[in-house]
């Protein structure tokens, strides 16, 4: 693991009070260069993703590649500075990704090779910054790339703009207790209905963990069943258009509130999507 940051995993946890920055809007597009290429990164406001340190928020991004098919896509992060606060990455490596083909592929001339067609790949992302105390703003390099099957890369940049938080350079942050907690699957596609359980994993087993909260911190409010145990389950809600759903789970050895700093941390995305080529869901475990 990087000692800069981390993808998909959750080393240390971050305060109960994070929250998520649901407004995904304003959408930038940066198109790429010799017209094989297309697509873009969305920014929840101006030209960066903003963020304040304790907290999350949800990117969107997606890839065209006009005449061969999409092999893979990805996402990475540069810190700008040395001292930047943390990154914790969910859904990096695109495992819950929109992925259209054109699966006939092209006629072949004397002044155009065959091609399979292309394809456009939509990817959301969960960046979450470490809950740390500072004073200036902290910038980072947010890339989104992709490879198709003729060897072509094409890669759209972000700045990420980690910004002071109040509430957290007010309190005295306890650290001592922070340990790393995952929610299995990490990341899922599901149909619109379907059932899904979700399960934390990698709190010690010597550390009798008494309390659990399980909320829906982006997306369409659903039932969660046992939202106060370490296994969850719910039933996915009714949507048109492809959706994205973060889930929260905080768990503690002390009651969980605002001012409980030994609590382990961690969140899975959902995309609910009518579209999705299978019957229930499509997981990825880490």
């Amino acid at each position: 693991m990087s000692p800069v940051f981390a993808f998909n995993k959750w080393p240390h946890a971050l305060r109960a009070t994070s929250a998520v920055s649901v407004a995904v809007s304003a959408a930038i597009i940066l198109l790429g260069c010799g017209g094989e290429g297309g697509g873009g990164v969305s920014a929840n406001s101006g030209s960066a993703v903003l963020l304040k340190a304790g907290e999350s928020t949800v990117v969107a991004g997606t890839l065209e590649s006009v005449k061969y098919r999409l092999t893979s896509m990805s996402w990475s992060v540069l810190p700008l500075a040395a001292n930047n606060p943390v990154l914790y990455l969910n859904n990096q490596n695109c495992a819950v990704a929109d992925k259209s083909d054109m699966l006939t592929p092209t006629a072949g001339t004397s002044s155009s090779p065959a091609g399979s067609g292309g394809s456009t790949w939509g990817c959301s992302l969960v960046i979450s910054a470490e809950a740390k105390m500072m004073n200036t703003d902290a910038d980072y390099e947010l890339v989104l790339s992709g490879v198709n099957e003729a060897g072509q890369r094409v890669t759209y940049k972000r700045t990420v703009r980690v910004q002071p938080n109040s509430v957290l350079n007010s309190q005295d942050l306890v650290v001592g207790n922070l340990k790393g907690m995952s929610i299995q699957p990490v990341a899922s596609v599901c149909q619109p209905g379907a059932a899904l359980s979700l399960q934390a994993k990698g709190i010690d087993n010597s550390d009798p963990v008494l309390n659990y909260r399980w909320r829906v911190v982006q997306g369409p409010g659903v039932v969660l069943v046992g939202a106060d145990k370490p296994q969850v389950g719910l039933i996915l809600p009714q949507v048109s258009v492809s959706t994205i759903m973060v889930i929260q789970l905080e768990a503690s050895t002390t009651a969980i509130t605002p001012d409980n700093t030994s609590v382990y941390l961690a969140k899975a995305v959902v995309n609910v999507d009518p579209a999705a080529p299978f019957l229930l869901c499509s997981s990825y475990q880490n």
